[in-house]
């Protein structure tokens, strides 16, 4: 199981990151299209495989343009639209953004969706499943494409690097404090955490995920200080942010790993699938990140 599960672990990561670092940022969104088309389906799954009815064409449709929209209302998007002959408009004041009139109408989407069908029984566990769905990959998985794409182009139209290197930090500190709370729980752990939700986790392992993630964070700090004078792409990274960011996002991982749990459990089901062997499935691998994108989103439009 350890070997499987560290096999895996390290060709997704090889895969992401030759991805964000090596290709243009076009498959940038490829990539995460399709992280959302399996997210979404393993979502699907778990309702349906509890007796529940789920809208999956209609998550899956609304999901996708929602995702789309955000991309486009990214600052890197339009200054590379603009390179072509037409230039996108500003947004007028006072003008609402196409991903958020795509947030606020998803609801009456999916009742409406109910009322053609005609059928009362259980159409309020629909809406809500589905909305929640919705919410969970598309809304979520939408913050690590306004991490990616947030940034300007360069003057000679070339993107810059600040996105990807904020995609690695985030990644970073967020699985490294996942591999530090497994490891302390495997070779510490005795006292458990929330054995109800999750029994594997343990008051060790947490300790574990903060120190695991402490010291990346530092250590990318130092590289960042001694090599490139704290520049980070476009915008400096000083100390600060080293010493709250971890605390942060292993905080908000843990929640997002322990909500993950708590679906799966109130489904009856161990992993969200067995795509990934030794993971589980996709949402297995993006349980901590989904939970921690929106709070690493803010503090960096705050606080870099």
């Amino acid at each position: 199981m350890l070997k499987q599960r560290l096999a895996t672990g390290v060709v997704v990561s090889l895969l992401v990151f030759g991805i964000v670092f090596f290709f243009p940022a076009w498959m940038h969104m490829v990539l995460l299209f399709a992280v959302f088309i399996l997210a979404q389906m393993e979502f699907a799954d778990m309702v349906e495989d509890s007796g529940h009815r789920y809208e999956i064409v209609a998550t899956s449709v609304l999901g996708a343009i929602y995702l789309g929209a955000t991309a486009l209302e990214t600052p890197m998007v339009r200054d590379l639209m603009a390179r072509f002959t037409w230039t996108p408009p500003p947004m007028p004041a006072g003008r609402i953004d196409f991903s958020a009139l795509v947030l606020c109408l998803a609801p009456a989407v999916f009742l409406a969706l109910g009322v053609l069908r005609r059928r009362t029984d259980r159409a309020m566990e629909t809406f809500a499943l589905s909305f929640a769905g919705f919410w969970y990959v598309s809304v979520l998985l939408s913050f690590l494409v306004r991490l990616a794409f947030e940034w300007k182009v360069y003057e000679d139209w070339h993107t810059n690097y600040t996105g990807r290197l904020m995609l690695l930090l985030f990644v970073v500190l967020v699985k490294s404090a996942d591999i530090g709370g497994y490891a302390f729980g495997r070779l510490f752990g005795r006292h458990k955490l929330i054995p109800a939700i999750s029994p594997g986790k343990t008051w060790e392992g947490l300790v574990g995920c903060y120190a695991v993630s402490m010291l990346c964070g530092w250590g990318l700090w130092y590289v960042f200080h001694a090599f490139f004078r704290e520049e980070f792409g476009q915008i400096r990274f000083p100390l600060v942010h080293a010493l709250v960011l971890p605390v942060l996002l292993t905080t908000t991982g843990l929640f997002g790993d322990l909500a993950e749990s708590l679906i799966k459990r109130s489904v009856g089901v161990k992993d969200s699938s067995a795509r990934f062997p030794g993971m589980g499935g996709i949402l297995d691998i993006l349980d901590s990140l989904l939970f921690s994108a929106p709070f690493m989103y803010a503090y960096v439009v705050w606080f870099f």
